[in-house]
Formats: C-alpha cells, sequence, structure tokens
C-alpha cells in the first residue's frame, strides 16, 4: 500500500507529464494524499508551495501536487450547481469539518500555486474592483461547470457519435478516448450479462476482455459521479451507430477471457483474438498488446486442449525493445470436435463430441485424405474409399467458420482401419459382385469342370456389377480380393438347367440325346 509521500510524488508526476487540465491521476493516488493534502492546505507542511522538497531521492514540488489534487477532485467529484456550496463541500471532502469558506491564508496559499504554474496562470479571473476570483479561475481551468454530470454525459454522447471532442470537455479527452473503447466493447456484446450497475463487475469484464482503462480510469470516474451514468450512456448508445471511429471499434471475443499476470502502468489493452472469427484447436490465433503511448507489439498462441476435450490456457509474455514486459494467461473456449473411439471401421457405431460449438449453426463435414469428395455424414464416407484407403486411412472433419460461405478449416482426424470385403451375389443372370470399398480391382476366373475358360482382372463399379453371365453350361467362378477367394457356381441357361438341377442322373439313352442335343447347342469352346 502505497505511503503519503508516494502518493504526492505521483499527483506530481502527472501534472509535470501531462500538464494540469490533461493530468491523469489516479483515484488511489487522490484519495490517499488528502491527509497530506490537508496539512499543506492549512500551511502546517510544506508552507513554500513553490520550493522543491526531496526525499527518498526523488523530488517534487507542492504546488503541483497541489494542481494534481485539484485535477483529481474535479474528476471524480460532482461540482453542485450553486457556486456557494462549492467551498464547503470542496472543504468537508479535504477533512477539513464546519468551514464554509477557506481561511484568507488558505486562499493565499491556492493563488499562489494557480500564479506559479505556467499552464494556469492566463487562466486566472478577478472580480470587478480587483478581487480575486477564485471559482471562475477554477472553472476556467478545469472547466468544472460545463462538465457536471448531465454535460459530461452529453458531451461524451457527441465525442462517440461524431468523434469531435467539445471544446468544454478538452479537459477530458484522454477520459472520453479511453471510455469509448469501453463503450465499444460493451455495446458489441449481443446480451450483455454484466450489471452496469456494478463497478466492480464492469472493471472486471473489461479487464477480461482485455481493455485496461488507465488513470484516471473513465469508468470509475462515471460511478463517483453516479452509479446510474454509465447504464444511462449505454441506453442512449444502444443500437446507434457512431459515424466517425478512430483506429476501429472494440470488441470482446467471446472465446478468450484475459488474465493479466504482470501489467504495465501504461498498458492499455491485450487484444487476444485480431478478428471476430471463431478460434479453432490447432490454428494459429494472432493477437496485440497495445501501451497508452501507442507502441504495440505483436503476438501469436495456438489455442490447445487435453486429449479428453479440456481447453489448456496459454500463458504469454510480450516484451516490448524498451525492456517493458506484459505477462497474461489466455483462458479459451476454442472450437473442438472429439470422437468416441480413437480408431474407426467403417460399419462401426462412433459419437462426435462437438466441443463449444453447435454443428446446427456451425456445420461439419468430412473427407478421407486419400481423396473423394466431402460428406455431411461420416458414415457416407465408405462411398468415397478406393484402393487408396486401404489398409488405413484418415478421415478430416472440418468446420466452416464463416457462416453461410464456403470457408472450411480442419478441426479433428480420425484414423480409419479399412478391411476390404467383396459381397457376390448369384442372380439369374448370372455373379454380381460389389467391393468395400466401392470400385476395388478383383480377378475373376471361370471354369467349366476343370477346365478354366476365362481369367481377367476388373475394377467393379462404385455400385456393383455382374462379372460373368449364365451360358448353356455350368460354370463355376472364383471371385479373388487380394488373398480372399470365393468360389460360385451358376446354373446353365435354357432346357439344360433342369438337367444339371437333377444332378445329370440320366440313362444311357437320354445321356446320349442329350449329349448330341448338348453338342448341337453348346458354345464353340477355346
Amino acid at each position: 500500500m502505497a505511503d503519503l509521500w508516494t502518493h504526492a510524488l505521483n499527483l506530481d508526476h502527472a501534472v509535470k507529464e501531462s500538464g494540469v487540465a490533461q493530468a491523469r491521476v489516479a483515484f488511489e493516488d487522490f484519495e490517499g494524499v488528502k491527509p497530506l493534502m490537508r496539512q499543506v492546505w492549512q500551511g502546517e507542511r510544506w508552507k513554500n508551495l513553490r520550493e522543491p522538497v526531496r526525499s527518498r531521492g526523488e523530488e517534487l514540488v507542492p504546488a503541483r501536487v497541489l494542481l494534481g489534487y485539484l485535477r483529481g477532485y474535479f474528476l471524480y467529484r460532482e461540482v453542485p450547481e450553486n457556486d456557494q456550496a462549492f467551498w464547503p463541500n470542496f472543504l468537508k471532502d479535504l477533512g477539513i469539518e464546519g468551514h464554509q469558506l477557506p481561511a484568507p491564508d488558505e486562499y493565499d496559499r491556492l493563488w499562489e500555486a494557480l500564479q506559479w504554474h505556467i499552464e494556469t496562470r492566463p487562466h486566472l479571473r478577478t472580480h470587478q474592483g480587483g478581487k480575486r476570483d477564485f471559482i471562475g479561475s477554477l472553472d476556467a481551468i478545469f472547466q468544472f461547470k460545463a462538465l457536471r454530470l448531465n454535460a459530461l454525459k452529453d458531451s461524451f454522447l457527441t465525442f462517440y457519435q461524431t468523434g469531435e471532442l467539445p471544446v468544454a470537455a478538452h479537459p477530458y479527452e484522454q477520459v472520453f478516448r479511453r471510455l469509448r473503447e469501453a463503450m465499444e466493447v460493451l455495446l458489441e456484446e449481443d446480451r450483455l450479462t454484466v450489471d452496469l450497475c456494478d463497478q466492480g463487475a464492469v472493471l472486471e469484464f473489461l479487464k477480461q476482455s482485455g481493455i485496461y482503462l488507465g488513470e484516471p480510469n473513465p469508468v470509475r470516474l462515471l460511478f463517483h459521479r453516479s452509479d446510474q451514468a454509465l447504464k444511462d450512456l449505454y441506453g442512449k448508445l444502444k443500437g446507434k451507430k457512431p459515424t466517425s471511429r478512430s483506429t476501429g471499434t472494440r470488441f470482446r471475443h467471446k472465446q478468450v477471457r484475459v488474465e493479466c499476470l504482470e501489467c504495465l502502468p501504461g498498458l492499455a489493452e491485450i487484444r487476444p483474438v485480431l478478428t471476430r472469427e471463431p478460434i479453432l484447436e490447432g490454428w494459429k490465433v494472432y493477437g496485440k498488446v497495445t501501451l497508452e503511448d501507442g507502441r504495440f507489439k505483436r503476438f501469436f498462441w495456438v489455442p490447445r486442449f487435453t486429449p479428453e476435450g479440456e481447453p489448456i490456457a496459454e500463458e504469454l509474455e510480450v516484451t516490448f525493445e524498451e525492456g517493458e514486459i506484459v505477462r497474461f494467461r489466455l483462458h479459451h473456449k476454442a472450437f473442438a470436435l472429439r470422437f468416441s473411439r480413437e480408431r474407426w471401421k467403417f460399419g462401426e457405431h462412433i459419437e462426435l463430441r462437438p466441443i463449444h460449438f453447435d454443428p446446427d449453426r456451425d456445420p461439419l463435414r468430412f473427407s478421407l485424405e486419400s481423396g473423394g469428395e466431402p460428406k455431411e455424414r461420416l458414415e457416407d464416407l465408405e462411398r468415397e474409399m478406393t484402393q487408396a484407403s486401404i489398409p488405413t486411412d484418415t478421415v478430416i472433419a472440418e468446420i466452416r467458420v464463416d457462416g453461410r460461405g464456403d470457408d472450411w478449416r480442419k478441426i479433428a482426424v480420425l484414423p480409419v482401419e479399412v478391411r476390404p470385403d467383396v459381397e457376390c451375389q448369384v442372380l439369374p443372370e448370372g455373379l454380381f459382385v460389389r467391393t468395400r470399398p466401392p470400385g476395388l480391382e478383383v480377378r475373376i476366373r471361370v471354369f467349366y469342370g476343370e477346365r478354366l475358360l476365362r481369367e481377367e482382372s476388373l475394377t467393379t463399379k462404385p455400385e456393383g456389377q455382374l462379372v460373368a453371365e449364365v451360358e448353356q453350361i455350368p460354370l463355376r467362378i472364383e471371385v479373388c480380393l487380394f488373398t480372399e477367394t470365393q468360389s460360385f457356381a451358376l446354373a446353365p441357361a435354357g432346357w439344360p438347367e433342369r438337367w444339371w438341377r437333377q444332378g445329370w442322373g440320366w440313362s444311357c439313352k437320354e445321356l446320349c440325346v442329350g449329349v448330341t442335343e448338348y453338342r448341337a447347342h453348346a458354345p464353340r469352346l477355346p
């Protein structure tokens, strides 16, 4: 926890780096320095506001610290409409109870600080007669009257929708730019689940989205004015598209949550994904870390899962040229696919387990590594198998990532064990053969008794085909697929079929007649 000196030093640095009107005062420093500032205001410490003070090897100017405190007051406090209520409220907030106005020497010290700084000196005002106008001078410097809550919201709405900063909102330029980034992320949500009246919930949501608002934190600033202010702005902007954007709309990628492990004070944004498209297991993802001064560094990461399908958080470290380091962890819900079997055989039951996506909205398709057309159903791939699929092949599962377009990306693979098989069927016309996978080459041998009539190799049609037709003599057909051989008998066609089916059980006379008739009708043999 920072001490009084550290808070004062931070205020001094904020004014020194960005000027009085744009000083980036952290709420913690504004609140933390109050006990010391109360003593300075009342003249109990640092009576000479212009004289530098050194401690722990650091130096500050009390007048600059006071101006930084005033900047914080006008950032984080809603100033009353009635000027007569200004001083009582200011003194009470500082911890000085029961005082309606500052003491004369307190007025003097304030005027001394305002006269000392080159930025505030030109804005000093006096009443007619030369009396010092403190409230008028403070308003000229900090524009607090023009930026009470309602005016502040109206100015931001103008800035968000047009990109133009109202003149009176100049002290809030940096605040508005960071608030716009936060509002873009909130407005991009289709169904916002965070409570916009809960400051802690909003800030955590933005951090997990990779948005770091810096100081002064615009969300805190609004909540210190009113816990309804952010919700009011959101309601007025929802559904309206701004006409001007500086760097493109910020968005929260719904599949990634950011956890910062080591953050720089000047960190502006960790964007884990640069595009809106879904992220997939095993696919490289590009991101970017941006600092408040505009420097950025790109990085990439690859979403990974356990074999069981549990996402693995990715820890990354980004180093800038000047040596600044940002470490963070990405929790993802990338799309992935798992199968109920590690290896598959056609015909076996298999289940698909989509992870973090709905196949009805993000469809899948399947193809074989060996070739063929993609299919919507895994089982339909059997018709695409070829000789190249034996003895093993690989199913490639792809997901369509662009909604209704034709951008398919590999999301999983499945080894397939292919067992070639041949299905033979004796039909009245002859022997019908169909192979699995379809279209394999088979060897056909046709016999009459023990005599080989024909032998050939042919590639069957995918739907199967006749490999031998019936003739007027009995035939025996051998079908050979790789090392497997099957044998089938074909009955002769026509009138000899009846004799053949009766086992040629004829008398000698009938046999001679039968042989004579057969020779008259028999085909010429080779």
